[in-house]
């Protein structure tokens, strides 16, 4: 998890735009777009997956997957489309009206955990902006802030070399602030799953034998507390109940990130 998230930090820093992979994955975005456009869904989905393999990761991309899959019937696998879409623009109003419209049509009474307005309000940059923005600032912080020391280090006996010195430490003082967004976003959205498969029990062990303990459908939204082998094991607040947890088979779950 560390190599990857540190891989998503080098991708925001160099990347200028969504378009910065390969042609293969940008070609098979298009198709994806021209089968959406014909209406052919469950082809779009095909070429829209092949361009997220060919290393396409851009909000476009998860939108219009997530669209794709909602009109395939695929509940679980659109949300968790749209989930990585909001993940990288957290204000695209069309993306949260489906995702909404989404969840609203799952079986499971899911709690959901409404985050407080004054607590929104002070964290306004961490709600506000993406993934890969919060990243980006992070890196654009750490360079511009050793670029002012090491000016600060030349003039340091002059006002421009102390005006310099102020500008660094700021400038560091923001990169550790969106580093911390940066991890923070990581960290939660790499624990959050969204059940992909139309029905699924979940067991009280890592396999098969063990005893079943509840039942969940496709589209709910998931706490991922660990893995072993071919099982994951989720945590899951319904409403009116207290927080239960099982294990259920990694092909019946996607992750967020």
């Amino acid at each position: 998890m560390k190599i990857k998230f540190a891989l998503i930090l080098a991708a925001a820093a160099i990347a200028s735009c969504a378009w910065a992979v390969d042609f293969e994955a940008a070609r098979a975005f298009a198709q994806g777009c021209s089968a959406y456009t014909n209406r052919n869904y469950q082809e779009a989905v095909e070429f829209y997956t092949k361009a997220q393999s060919a290393g396409l990761f851009s909000q476009e991309l998860f939108y219009d997957l997530g669209n794709a899959h909602y009109r395939c019937g695929n509940l679980g696998s659109a949300i968790a489309s749209y989930r990585r879409a909001e993940l990288l623009d957290p204000r695209d109003a069309d993306c949260t009206a489906n995702l909404l419209r989404a969840q609203s049509q799952t079986e499971d009474n899911i709690a959901k955990k409404e985050v407080p307005g004054a607590l929104r309000s002070f964290f306004f940059l961490y709600f506000y902006l993406g993934l890969y923005e919060q990243a980006k600032l992070a890196a654009a912080f750490w360079a511009a802030g050793w670029i002012f020391l090491a000016l600060f280090i030349l003039k340091r006996n002059s006002g421009f070399g102390r005006f310099c010195k102020k500008l660094g430490v700021t400038f560091l003082v923001l990169f550790l602030l969106f580093f911390a967004f940066t991890a923070c976003k990581y960290y939660f959205a790499s624990h959050e799953g969204v059940v992909t498969s139309d029905t699924v029990r979940v067991h009280a062990g890592p396999d098969a034998s063990y005893t079943e303990i509840f039942i969940l459908h496709s589209g709910a939204e998931v706490k991922i507390k660990d893995r072993e082998g071919g099982w994951t094991k989720i945590s899951v607040s319904q409403s009116d109940e207290e927080a239960r947890s099982g294990w259920l088979e990694n092909d019946q779950i996607q992750s967020v990130l």
